[in-house]
């Protein structure tokens, strides 16, 4: 018993201590062995994760973002994450717990996923070819969306992923509620679509260059967006929990009016020359990590700012 508790210290404190070290610049962890305990902060990004083990323990990360596990040990892990651009072939993931993660681009070629937790998991331009999914639990809100699968067949199974055409003439025949829809490498540049509501939307690699979304919940998921000269419009003075998730997007010349700064998430976008984001002056702060700024400042973080130009490091973990 003395041993398990020493353990459990031992790897609270490596925890810890790679927290730090990734909030000073380090990204490699490879070969790291950390066992039965929690790693929990709101976003790692460019890390290297590769043939760690990291069996038994909780990624309680809200983004994990262009990370690399490939040949780590998972086995009975449990994440509470997405997971964009991630790499993750040839990874053990045996009886490990995925339920309600959002994987967006990652590869799991040749991973073994055997008796994996997958309900309620949206796979979203996934790579599963050679993977073992022996055993896996999904339910009907398992969603795959452009999925390469074991077979190399090609998976989209959920009525929630629409393409542009699909999007665009229920929009003209008068429908305006597009909550928890999925679009993954569409086109809808140029669009105008007002009074529509995307709360909870996924827009993955969606092309939106010069579109105009207004409405009063634009809660969606952008990742991987070119937004350059695009709208985004809450005309609602109550927009608090309605502003959109922004993750590695171009929103270069964007209208961001209304913008709400408070629990605002930048992570990897480009806001050169963009307008109407708040300067912040009131309650709250934003998280933000590898952001170029409005003036062309790039802010490497992660950090949480008061003033655009004026950034405090506070560990984002309280945020």
């Amino acid at each position: 018993m003395v041993d398990e508790f020493e353990e459990f210290i031992r790897g609270r404190a490596l925890a810890e201590e790679i927290i730090k070290r990734y909030k000073t610049g380090e990204r490699n962890f490879t070969g790291i062995k950390l066992k039965h305990t929690t790693i929990s902060d709101t976003c790692f990004m460019d890390v290297d994760f590769s043939r760690v083990n990291l069996q038994e323990c909780l990624l309680k990360v809200a983004y994990l973002v262009n990370a690399s596990f490939t040949y780590a040990n998972l086995e009975w892990t449990s994440f509470s994450a997405s997971l964009i651009n991630g790499n993750l072939s040839n990874a053990n993931l045996r009886g490990s717990s995925l339920k309600s993660t959002r994987l967006i681009g990652v590869d799991l070629t040749s991973t073994d996923l055997s008796g994996a937790d997958l309900r309620e998991t949206k796979l979203i331009g996934c790579n599963l070819r050679n993977a073992n999914l022996t055993g896996i639990r999904t339910t009907e809100g398992t969603i795959f969306c452009d999925t390469i699968m074991p077979d190399g067949r090609i998976e989209t199974n959920s009525p929630k992923v629409v393409n542009a055409q699909e999007l665009l003439k229920r929009y003209a025949d008068g429908e305006r509620d597009f909550r928890d829809i999925i679009l993954h490498r569409v086109d809808l540049s140029g669009v105008n679509l007002r009074s529509i509501n995307l709360c909870g939307a996924y827009f993955s690699h969606v092309n939106l260059q010069g579109a105009i979304l207004e409405g009063d919940d634009l809660s969606a998921h952008f990742i991987c967006c070119d937004m350059r000269d695009s709208q985004l419009i809450c005309p609602d003075i109550d927009y608090r929990g309605k502003a959109p998730k922004l993750i590695c997007s171009d929103l270069r010349r964007a209208n961001l009016r209304w913008f709400e700064w408070c629990g605002s998430e930048f992570i990897g976008n480009n806001f050169q020359e963009a307008e109407g984001i708040s300067d912040g002056s009131g309650e709250g702060f934003a998280f933000i990590h590898n952001t170029t700024w409005i003036s062309g400042e790039f802010v490497a973080g992660p950090t949480l700012g008061l003033q655009p130009l004026n950034f405090r490091d506070i560990d984002p973990s309280s945020f």
